[in-house]
């Protein structure tokens, strides 16, 4: 893992990363501190881009593909960073010489592979789980419980967490899933045949229905098409100063692998300053102790406090009414009802947005207006300090260190271009 954050005021961008990187296998867990995630995007421009989570895209480092496109761009400018950003997703998906047509193939069934491994897993633990609950003979139920999780991601793939309609992703054509199940459609179909003669070497009598193959055939094509980015992905983040552009701007992708001649990529994130608008703090992967430095607060905390308080007021309603003389307890179960589903429901809103409030006041809005006014020397070192608080944070804890090592910065203005800096590990 890793943690990064780009700051930006109306003169200028800094961009922070660690450079630890975490290998593990079967058995072991090693962390070095010597990688590279941050990067000139063009020679002689002032514009950066930075990586998080997967260090490489279909077995090709991703700094060896930044610097393929850095030759390729021959430092031409772009009028904008979204047009930069926009460039190097076309870069990667018409490039046959870096990524051939049967790589990309390679590559589609390791991705499937990857989500038909969770669902393997995940049978595992449910099945584990329900034999260790004593509710029953755990391979009488290994059939219902294999269709329980196909379903559960099957609906993953089709809804947010919201419910809402999951879309297929705008990079590609509208009949790119259509012709993705015509690609690969015996090979996916080879696939959900070893998927099922794994689990049935484990669970004997195990019996993969027609309609749980025909979700599987749905999830291996959605791996490709949906808005989802369940496989390994990375994380591509690009700022600084397009050519038409007085100030900074930022827009940060999601990236996975070239399908059939197309990179499957969204946009993440965007931000542009303008001359009376408020500076930008964005943090990107492992972003806990900065987010609680902006805010003021760890965010698990605030999450903890609500469910508390929730649960406080609910007992002290329950207390109240069913403490009420001469009411029935039809009555009473209607008034706790209405009061929770109305009354309450909004006195607990009010609560938390008078809490938020609050804080940006006092806390978030007194750092906004100094990085406002910080110059590029002092916006690089807050940069690199909150990298920082997350590598302090997972020092004193008992957890694995996926942050630390130095820290890389790029500081971008539009008049002096890029300069680079390092900062040591320590605060």
């Amino acid at each position: 893992m890793t943690s990064e954050v780009v700051l930006m005021n109306r003169q200028t961008v800094a961009m922070a990363a660690d450079s630890a990187v975490t290998i593990s296998g079967a058995g072991y867990l090693k962390t070095y501190n010597s990688a590279d995630k941050l990067f000139q995007l063009v020679e002689g421009q002032p514009v950066a881009v930075m990586i998080y989570n997967n260090a490489e895209i279909m077995n090709v480092p991703w700094e060896t593909v930044i610097s393929l496109y850095r030759d390729h761009s021959n430092g031409r400018p772009l009028d904008t960073i979204d047009a930069y950003a926009k460039d190097f997703m076309n870069f990667l998906s018409g490039n046959p010489d870096l990524f051939p047509a049967e790589h990309q193939d390679t590559e589609y069934f390791k991705m499937v592979a990857v989500i038909f491994s969770y669902i393997a897993h995940e049978f595992d633990r449910q099945l584990r789980q329900f034999r260790e609950s004593g509710q029953g003979n755990a391979r009488q139920h290994a059939n219902s419980i294999l269709d329980f999780v196909v379903d559960q991601l099957h609906t993953d793939y089709q809804l947010n967490i919201d419910d809402t309609q999951r879309a297929d992703l705008e990079c590609f054509p509208q009949a790119m899933e259509e012709q993705v199940r015509r690609r690969y459609g015996r090979d996916i179909d080879d696939l959900i045949a070893s998927l099922a003669d794994a689990l049935q070497g484990d669970v004997s009598g195990l019996r993969v229905s027609d309609d749980t193959r025909e979700k599987l055939r749905d999830i291996a094509a959605w791996v490709a098409t949906k808005d989802a980015f369940f496989e390994h992905y990375t994380g591509v983040v690009f700022a600084g100063f397009g050519r038409q552009e007085r100030f900074p701007s930022m827009r940060s992708y999601l990236t996975s692998n070239v399908v059939l001649g197309i990179l499957k990529h969204r946009q993440d994130r965007a931000a542009d300053i303008s001359a009376d608008g408020a500076p930008v703090i964005q943090p990107f992967a492992q972003d806990r102790m900065i987010r609680a430095f902006i805010t003021g607060m760890d965010q698990n905390l605030r999450m903890f406090m609500f469910g508390e308080t929730l649960k406080l007021t609910y007992n002290l309603l329950a207390d109240v009414i069913n403490r009420a003389p001469g009411v029935t307890d039809t009555d009473k179960q209607k008034m706790f009802e209405d009061y929770s589903e109305n009354n309450l429901n909004h006195a607990l809103m009010s609560f938390f947005r008078t809490v938020d409030a609050y804080q940006y006041q006092v806390h978030t809005l007194p750092i906004f207006r100094a990085i406002q006014n910080l110059p590029k020397k002092e916006l690089g070192e807050m940069a690199a300090s909150l990298v920082k608080l997350n590598s302090l944070q997972q020092k004193m804890t008992a957890s694995v260190e996926t942050v630390g090592g130095p820290v890389d910065v790029a500081v971008i203005t539009r008049n002096g271009g890029l300069e680079w800096h390092k900062e040591s590990a320590a605060l």
